[in-house]
């Protein structure tokens, strides 16, 4: 068990890692150039890697919780509830992670390829994972509201994203299109919105295996919010930025 966690940990840590990189070409390049787009497809896929690696870490941690985290096993009985409610807190929020990975991604090309005709992003899959980034989203919410755990705060403040994500991808596909550069908008506010994910994942899981920190009391919340503080605004910024480009500010 412990083998096999740590090989999709390891493929799920260098697709995370690429995608990270990746993100930052198709920001950066001329948009619709080859390496936007040839960057994009890297980040796409280990978008996809990240979202079904995540979710089978997940599973074998939920199935054997010190059979994959065999350090997190206190030595007195009497905490083992604490450390398992640590571990399923951490792989709860990272499937979450996962799932709005995947339905930004996998939106954010969609959205492109079907910019002539929105309404042929009615596929079962396409409102599938709109349907559970709405439900991944409930999910966490509930878990933070019920729950006794420093972490309520995080799991509640960061709950919006998925209801966001998902009901964004769902209304999109059927509404008619706002303006002829609609598309646009939604590719970049979803891949973004990728990206988000991507960072926050880093931030709260990844870079510890580089640097060696530790935050305490209210700094300990930077990791898990700053992305989102930062990546929002971004996204409302340059879609207002081509909104105005494209002469569409006014219908947006």
């Amino acid at each position: 068990m412990l083998t096999l966690y740590r090989t999709i940990l390891f493929v799920h840590v260098a697709a995370g890692f690429t995608g990270l990189v990746a993100f930052w070409f198709p920001i950066l390049s001329q948009k619709g150039g080859s390496l936007h787009v040839r960057m994009g497809k890297v980040f796409l896929y280990c978008a996809y890697v990240v979202a079904v690696t995540a979710l089978a870490i997940t599973s074998l941690s939920m199935a054997s919780p010190f059979g994959t985290h065999p350090d997190a096993r206190p030595a007195d009985p009497a905490a083992i509830p604490a450390a398992l409610a640590d571990i399923r807190i951490l792989e709860a929020f990272l499937a979450y992670l996962a799932i709005i990975t995947f339905t930004s991604a996998y939106h954010g090309v969609r959205v492109m390829q079907t910019r002539r005709d929105p309404a042929a992003l009615r596929t079962p899959l396409h409102t599938a994972a709109g349907a559970l980034s709405i439900a991944a989203g409930a999910g966490v919410l509930l878990m933070g509201l019920t729950m006794d755990h420093e972490a309520r705060i995080i799991l509640i403040a960061l709950s919006p994203i998925g209801f966001l994500i998902g009901w964004g991808a769902l209304k999109y596909a059927r509404r008619p299109k706002s303006s002829p550069m609609a598309h646009w908008y939604e590719h970049l506010g979803a891949m973004i919105g990728g990206g988000i994910a991507f960072h926050t994942a880093f931030a709260v899981f990844g870079i510890q295996r580089f640097i060696d920190y530790s935050l305490e009391g209210a700094l300990g919340l930077v990791p898990w919010l700053l992305p989102t503080l930062i990546g929002t605004p971004a996204i409302l910024f340059l879609q207002r930025h081509y909104r105005k480009q494209f002469g569409d500010l006014a219908a947006g």
